[in-house]
């Protein structure tokens, strides 16, 4: 067997795995019976974490074929960003299922302002954006024909 094999069937498949028949197992230990309850998402987020350092794998090897320096930085960054917005988007969903308004409405703002700070550096150097770049007028820095 290969150590990538190896590595696949103990790290991931056996250890990555545990969120799932830990639970169980604890359950039919302590309580002497398993409920099927809680399987579905302990299924899910593992897949989910699964296929999400999949995709940052595949990604990384692919960079570093392109020996493309920074760009994994910034990568990582925007995969912050997305998961800073799902648990906001996640934690005002709940907040509001719970009637706690306040809170739901200030995580809604909190990530309105992260938005807007996003969209403000996304667009730095957007060149529609520039004074010196203005579609009718050219050169806005210019003085005018007519004096």
């Amino acid at each position: 067997m290969s150590i990538k094999a190896k590595y696949f069937l103990i790290a991931v498949v056996i250890i990555g795995s545990i969120g799932i028949w830990l639970p169980i197992g604890l359950e039919a230990l302590i309580e002497k019976k398993v409920t099927f309850h809680n399987v579905p998402s302990n299924v899910i987020t593992y897949f989910v974490s699964l296929l999400f350092a999949g995709c940052i794998d595949y990604f990384l090897g692919k960079i570093r074929q392109l020996n493309i320096d920074g760009l994994i930085s910034e990568f990582f960054n925007l995969i912050f960003i997305a998961l800073l917005g799902l648990g906001l988007v996640v934690g005002a969903i709940i907040l509001n299922i719970f009637k706690l308004d306040r809170w739901s409405l200030f995580l809604g703002v909190i990530g309105i302002l992260v938005s807007y700070k996003i969209w403000w550096i996304a667009n730095d150097n957007n060149p529609n954006f520039r004074v010196a770049n203005a579609e009718l007028g050219g050169n806005a820095n210019r003085n005018l024909a007519n004096g």
